[in-house]
């Protein structure tokens, strides 16, 4: 999207654009990012208060993100998603934008484990797989029109069954 086209979707005047983001497009991108992921958390934060153990708070993870999908006919996904893929890796204050947001939505994650009695490193590994699960689930719903397994794998998340840094140390002796 060109600065033309924000401009003329908001209507805002070209000169606000450039007063609140004066290093042009890639700053507005940066907030739009930080904006984005900071709600993401708090969606995640009340759903955890709601839900506070693994297994339900990714029961109504998955529905939510389900009904949201479905509620959009398939055309959102992640906020994120689309600039990173395209644009971070060019730009490195989009790349520390995006790299906050995932990790803000990792920590509730990993907290959830923690508070489950998992020990921090075997709960930031499970934060880590779940948000991977998360996105490319996002992505699997949209190209198949459908919130099934979107729900069937995030839901998964909440699984108790997560092999601990022990039993994986003793299963490569």
């Amino acid at each position: 999207m060109a600065v033309a086209d924000v401009l003329a979707l908001s209507g805002a005047p070209r000169g606000s654009l450039y007063h609140h983001f004066p290093e042009g497009k890639v700053a507005l991108a940066a907030a739009a990012v930080e904006a984005s992921g900071a709600a993401v958390r708090r969606h995640l934060l009340r759903l955890a208060a709601r839900h506070p153990t693994p297994e339900a708070f990714f029961r109504a993870y998955g529905e939510a993100l389900g009904d949201w999908m479905a509620g959009s006919h398939f055309r959102d996904g992640c906020p994120l998603a689309t600039v990173m893929l395209e644009t971070a890796s060019e730009e490195p204050r989009l790349q520390a934008a995006g790299q906050a947001a995932f990790l803000s939505w990792l920590a509730v994650f990993a907290e959830l484990f923690g508070n489950a009695g998992d020990a921090p490193a075997v709960a930031t590994a499970r934060a880590e797989h779940c948000l991977a699960v998360v996105e490319g689930a996002l992505l699997l719903a949209r190209v198949q029109q459908s919130p099934d397994l979107l729900r069937t794998l995030v839901a998964a998340c909440g699984n108790n069954h997560w092999p601990s840094r022990a039993a994986e140390d003793s299963a490569h002796e």
